[in-house]
């Protein structure tokens, strides 16, 4: 009985023995994990330590400069005596924010002045009738004058002809169905042939008035002064395109008398010619020698800011274009991104996005349509690419806050692995101790075992 109850306490000090092991050696590789906790920790406090953030340096009123961290939003915010920028996307175009794209595609937005009173720019003309006379030509019901206008006479170039003629041999020569342009060149043959012999029988009815003739000369005249305008209308194609969309013949009805009369598209479009002609005029006895000279902006360095961004987004026409209304040359930044720091300086760094910078040359306004006096195209802007890393106004700092969120994120692991080390490390002082005493408990039976065994075998021996 002695034996078997030493070999069964035997068999549990060494399960235990067995248990302590492998427990150590659970702690060991804990302790060994700490250790990289440790290091990893520690490389990311250096990380920290070398972080840098992006700042962007503007003027105040006084001339100061004034440091922000860089981010969309400051960077297209418009102020007083700052650079200009533009930020890029692969595509080549500008990520516009969210406040100037309404800005641009909101429906009353038809051209650069109606941009700019968005941001509370308003134009101050030399005088109180160029203001008006400008005000009416860009008001609706004028602008609809103009288009009505053009639409004819796209309708007129568009259209078959049908007529009659009488050629060089006195024979009546009819035409059905004829393009524009023919019929354009039947009428310019016609018309010079009628106005060269209403001419010539003009002159002779003066020769013989003067001879002392009895001669109505006068009719003569209206004859000769009718020809005159057919011949007029037919100088160029355009001239006799005009001339379609401004005349009709219809039908008297009480003489029953066929007339021409002025169509109510050019009766409309004439009123609008009228303002343009006295706006003109008047300019020219101001001593207005361009458009620019005709007004000044209610704030000129605002609306050279604005005027630039226009015509990175629309193109230079004054107008709005087909590809600015088409997103060709923008898209909406996200507004979350545009308050982003990390992000800007993210992109730029990784070649994401661009820049582009504007310059500070004073544009001037080209007219190309005499006819359309506000509508010019924008010329001396530029916008030229920069890196950067070249950007006077972009400095580096140490991220302050970073470094401290990092010294103090630190702290806290490494306050957490120390507990966690002297809790393994307490716990492996208890386990070397049970594992002494267990260890000397086994050599102790061990010993008694063998003892009680060489006295049974004296006994049976």
């Amino acid at each position: 009985m002695g034996i078997s109850a030493s070999q069964a306490r035997l068999l549990t000090i060494t399960a235990r023995l067995t248990s302590n092991e492998y427990e150590s050696q659970q702690i060991s590789n804990a302790k060994m994990r700490l250790a990289t906790q440790s290091e990893q920790a520690s490389s990311e406090y250096i990380s920290a330590l070398n972080s840098t953030k992006l700042m962007f340096t503007t003027y105040d009123a006084q001339g100061d400069a004034v440091s922000e961290q860089l981010t969309a939003t400051a960077l297209y915010e418009y102020s007083d005596l700052k650079n200009q920028y533009a930020i890029i996307n692969a595509n080549g175009q500008m990520l516009l924010s969210s406040t100037d794209a309404k800005n641009y595609e909101a429906e009353d937005t038809k051209n650069l002045s109606d941009f700019l009173e968005k941001y509370g720019i308003t134009k101050v003309y030399k005088s109180e009738t160029l203001q008006q006379n400008a005000e009416l030509l860009q008001s609706d019901e004028y602008q609809q004058y103009y288009k009505d206008w053009e639409e004819a006479i796209e309708v007129a170039k568009n259209q078959t002809y049908s007529g009659s003629y009488v050629d060089d041999d006195g024979v009546t020569q009819t035409y059905n169905d004829v393009s524009s342009y023919r019929a354009y060149e039947i009428e310019k043959g016609t018309s010079y042939k009628a106005y060269a012999t209403a001419l010539e029988n003009y002159e002779d009815a003066v020769n013989k008035y003067n001879a002392g003739v009895t001669i109505n000369v006068d009719q003569y005249l209206e004859i000769l002064s009718n020809a005159k305008v057919n011949y007029s209308n037919t100088i160029t194609y355009d001239n006799w395109l005009k001339s379609k969309a401004a005349y009709e013949t219809v039908t008297d009805p009480t003489s029953g008398t066929v007339v021409t009369q002025e169509t109510e598209v050019y009766s409309n479009v004439s009123k609008y010619y009228a303002v343009v002609e006295e706006m003109l005029a008047e300019a020219e006895d101001l001593g207005c020698n361009s458009l620019e000279d005709m007004y000044t902006y209610s704030d000129e360095e605002k609306a050279r800011w604005y005027t630039n961004l226009w015509y990175r987004i629309n193109g230079d026409s004054s107008d709005k274009s087909a590809q600015g209304a088409n997103k060709t040359n923008y898209e909406v930044l996200d507004s979350k991104l545009a308050s982003s720091a990390q992000w800007i300086q993210d992109a730029l760094s990784q070649g994401i996005i661009s820049l582009e910078v504007s310059s500070y040359k004073e544009s001037t306004n080209l007219i190309p349509d005499l006819d359309r006096p506000l509508s010019v195209q924008l010329k001396g802007i530029t916008w030229s690419s920069i890196t950067y890393t070249s950007c006077n106004d972009f400095t580096q700092q140490d991220d302050d806050a970073a470094i401290a969120k990092a010294e103090a994120e630190y702290n806290r692991k490494n306050n957490e692995i120390n507990a966690k080390d002297e809790k393994y490390q307490n716990k492996i002082k208890t386990l070397d101790t049970e594992h002494q005493s267990l260890q000397t408990e086994y050599e102790s039976v061990q010993s008694a075992m063998n003892k009680n065994i060489d006295r049974s075998f004296k006994a049976f021996s």
